[in-house]
């Protein structure tokens, strides 16, 4: 995609003012991309929208020399990321194609008590925007074969989270956003990834301390920053990432790590069918020890992150 000679690809970040949008955006900055910083600036609840934040973000980048617009389009419908491209492209004399969608919205309820409201806005913030922009980028991407999309993600998306149904939901969307888009795109030198961040921002500190275990979560979380994870996503915007697609990373701190992805690890076979029955006599004892624990995020990154680098555990 880039070399000495040829320009960075023009990139569009969304959820660019804040959190780890704000860091990818200032990092893709510093390594010469012109970025869009995108951005609606909305509460963690998705209300009140104010330019600032992303007008914050477009000043440091050209304090530190590099190139940034301000967008506050909401990209959650065609005309919206298509308005998003338009102006990018526009200011840069060039098609974007690198995304990253950092965008989203958290509002907290048990599946049974969120409201159409809250399902809608959680939904659409970060599972409708990646689907518009990247509809959107398809074009330029596909004709000049090359392109980057970083999806940002969430554990709670792989595993499960209690009393975060609606973003639950929304992230493992995104999962499956990934899979499909980097499978289409394979063969035209288009990478399409998912990080899942570990991150201590707005949106992790809105969450309350229900349990024990989540207040000891919160604690021990402020030792992973935006900062932390950036990094890692720039990385998977350049040439040096070339090839890698369709895979789930995670970042905690000094930590960087790949998920495994659902695949089938044990079969019966009944060459005459099943029935209830036969499932009651085998099913039980024969899939016992390949049964995946019911274990949320907390349960999983409940320590503190490693703080060392150098250090790797499997």
């Amino acid at each position: 995609m880039t070399s000495d000679t040829v320009e960075p690809p023009v990139a569009v970040v969304s959820g660019g003012g804040r959190g780890i949008g704000r860091a990818v955006a200032l990092a893709l900055g510093a390594a010469g991309h012109p970025v869009c910083v995108n951005d609606t600036g909305v509460t963690v609840g998705g209300r009140d929208p104010d330019r600032e934040p992303a007008e914050a973000t477009v000043e440091d980048i050209r304090r530190r020399g590099g190139l940034a617009m301000v967008e506050v389009t909401d990209g959650r419908t065609s005309a919206g990321a298509e308005q998003i491209m338009a102006a990018t492209a526009a200011w840069s004399g060039r098609a974007p194609t690198v995304l990253v969608h950092s965008a989203g919205t958290l509002r907290d309820a048990m599946v049974h008590k969120a409201d159409d409201d809250d399902w809608s806005e959680v939904m659409g913030s970060h599972l409708a925007v990646a689907i518009e922009l990247t509809r959107a980028m398809a074009g330029p991407i596909r004709s000049q074969r090359a392109g980057r999309i970083v999806y940002l993600g969430g554990a709670a998306g792989l595993v499960g989270s209690v009393g975060q149904a609606a973003y639950a939901v929304a992230k493992a969307g995104l999962f499956g956003l990934t899979r499909a888009v980097a499978l289409e795109m394979a063969g035209r030198d288009v990478c399409v990834n998912y990080v899942a961040p570990f991150a201590f921002t707005r949106m992790t500190e809105s969450i309350p301390p229900a349990t024990d275990q989540l207040r000891e979560y919160l604690r021990t979380a402020g030792g992973a920053t935006a900062d932390n994870v950036a990094p890692l996503i720039a990385w998977l915007c350049s040439d040096a990432a070339a090839g890698i697609t369709g895979q789930v990373f995670g970042a905690r701190g000094a930590e960087i790590g790949i998920w495994s992805q659902p695949r089938p690890i044990a079969q019966l076979v009944e060459a005459h069918g099943w029935d209830a029955a036969a499932l009651t006599a085998t099913a039980p004892g024969a899939l016992a020890d390949h049964l995946t624990p019911l274990e949320s995020e907390f349960d999983l990154f409940g320590g503190p992150p490693i703080a060392v680098a150098g250090r790797v555990r499997s």
